[in-house]
């Protein structure tokens, strides 16, 4: 999201600067290089108090030094810090992305993180949803006011997809190509479309996954898919670069999460890249999939549902393409990388009318 706003903001005459919480990891790295964006790694230390003062500290000084004009926080939570440094500093607006549906299963961590959000409030400008379904968390378990929120959509880099996948004629010597696309995490679910790989090779399907991403998952992930032997049916390709590319060479993206997503910017990218979709009914899912009408919602943590879902797909692939043809229209509209840098400039208090000097900062964990 970061790189997409940056190459929008520079294409405009902005100049941002991002700030690095920690040196690992480093995925985007070579990418903001080849931009020319200066990258300044802050080095929080991972423990302790004291960290919170130097966080305070370092922002201060980095936007006195650039002058900063907007600061726009990716860490939610931290922004309470990143925001403090920045207002002392003297920068004049100061937004927060807020990415992901409240987290409320742990009640004691939870409150703690609603501290540090009311703690933001005075210095926070805007709290900038991801979804509608984000913000409706945000008003209901933060205590802010609707007010203090706005909604902004992740934007996809159009460019990046040309007109969208015509659908592939069928082979049924071919298997059929499944993907998902997203971080290897908890609140992700790879786990169920593991499952579900596992009841279509029992049902005798012809199937391949393809499953893009890394994380703290990883190892939980690589053991199910030895435990269930489906080394020959499931691939782990990690971090890739070439998302575009996989997504064009998909049958079918599936985006099994769970409830605390709050977006998923790949669901995005299939639906950019016409490729028909299977989800996770839960709240951002159904938001971004018109309520079932551009791609099949199932049950979440329901492999059976999903291997279901995936065989409805394969037995009427003109439907399929209906609905990917819709949710193309709807990413072009809602979804894209321009639209997105422009209002978040807006927030920010810059725009492609303001002067080439004009620089925002970004705070953004790397």
């Amino acid at each position: 999201m970061g790189l997409v706003l940056c190459r929008h903001w520079l294409s405009w005459g902005i100049r941002p600067v991002v700030l690095i919480l920690h040196a690992e990891p480093a995925e985007l790295a070579p990418d903001f290089a080849a931009l020319g964006i200066d990258c300044i790694t802050l080095d929080i230390p991972r423990t302790g108090r004291t960290r919170y003062f130097i966080l305070v500290a370092r922002v201060f000084a980095l936007a006195r030094k650039h002058r900063a004009l907007g600061l726009l926080s990716m860490p939610f939570g931290w922004h309470a810090f990143i925001a403090l440094g920045a207002r002392l500093g003297g920068v004049r607006r100061v937004v927060a992305h807020v990415g992901n549906y409240p987290n409320i299963a742990n009640r004691f961590a939870f409150a703690k993180f609603k501290i540090l959000v009311q703690l933001g409030r005075p210095l926070t400008d805007r709290l900038v949803c991801c979804s509608r379904y984000v913000q409706r968390g945000a008003t209901k378990h933060f205590g802010v006011r609707e007010s203090e929120t706005a909604v902004v959509y992740n934007g996809v880099p159009v460019e990046a997809f040309a007109a969208g996948t015509a659908p592939r004629p069928s082979d049924p010597a071919k298997p059929f190509t499944i993907g998902m696309v997203a971080r290897l995490e908890k609140h992700k679910d790879q786990a169920t479309l593991i499952r579900a790989a596992k009841i279509l090779k029992n049902r005798g399907r012809n199937v391949q996954v393809k499953i893009v991403g890394d994380g703290s998952q990883r190892r939980v992930l690589e053991q199910m898919i030895k435990t269930e032997q489906l080394a020959d049916l499931v691939s782990l390709l990690g971090t890739r670069r070439d998302v575009p590319a996989i997504i064009a060479d998909l049958d079918l993206f599936v985006f099994s999460t769970t409830p605390d997503e709050g977006f998923g910017i790949a669901l995005a990218e299939a639906m950019m890249g016409r490729v028909p979709i299977v989800a996770s009914d839960v709240g951002a899912c159904r938001e971004v999939l018109g309520d079932g009408n551009l791609g099949l919602l199932v049950a979440p943590a329901d492999p059976v549902a999903l291997a279901d879902a995936i065989d409805a797909v394969r037995a009427d692939p003109q439907a399929a393409n209906i609905r990917a043809i819709r949710a193309r229209e709807k990413a072009m509209r809602q979804f894209s990388g321009q639209a997105m840098a422009r209002a978040y400039g807006e927030f920010l208090g810059v725009s492609p009318l303001e002067s080439p000097a004009a620089s925002a900062h970004i705070g953004q964990t790397a």
